[in-house]
């Protein structure tokens, strides 16, 4: 899309994060995550923005470091009126070509838009093989004993 630009989260983009981050929460798609916590990690985060009204926010993704090769893709959403138009695709690469610039060598996702990660080159992997995540964060998760979301891995380098 033409009129969308793609910048690094600002701390005053949080209310407008969390509000998307919700939309997807309620329906059970995404984790919430509190405001603290957005506010933490703001400077992981991600945004599409409407050129035409710089505060609109249409598109998020965060991208967080669990270890020296290894990166996480968190909260990647786009507004439902626009789905469909390569936003989510374009904010994925903005984080791809940050972790390649950081050089590091994998990056994944706890998913259930396993399709358009797929399509991007992640494929599937047992979460075990990702520890820094599962005793990073899982542990402290409310779905850690029963999590349907599917583990998705990129390689980026040398394995």
């Amino acid at each position: 899309m033409n009129n969308i630009t793609y910048r690094r989260a600002r701390p005053s983009d949080t209310r407008p994060i969390l509000n998307l981050i919700n939309v997807y929460s309620a329906k059970g798609v995404m984790l919430p995550r509190p405001y603290a916590q957005v506010m933490d990690k703001i400077r992981d985060f991600v945004v599409a923005v409407d050129k035409d009204a710089p505060s609109a926010i249409k598109g998020i993704v965060a991208m967080h470091v669990v270890g020296e090769d290894l990166a996480e893709i968190r909260s990647l959403a786009v507004d439902e009126a626009l789905q469909g138009k390569g936003i989510g695709k374009k904010l994925l690469e903005f984080c791809l070509n940050d972790a390649k610039e950081l050089q590091l060598n994998r990056v994944f996702a706890l998913t259930y838009q396993t399709q358009f990660f797929d399509k991007l080159g992640f494929h599937k992997v047992e979460k075990l093989t990702l520890p820094q995540k599962i005793w990073g964060d899982c542990v402290h998760c409310a779905k850690f004993s029963d999590c349907d979301e599917v583990a998705m891995l990129l390689n980026l380098g040398k394995s």
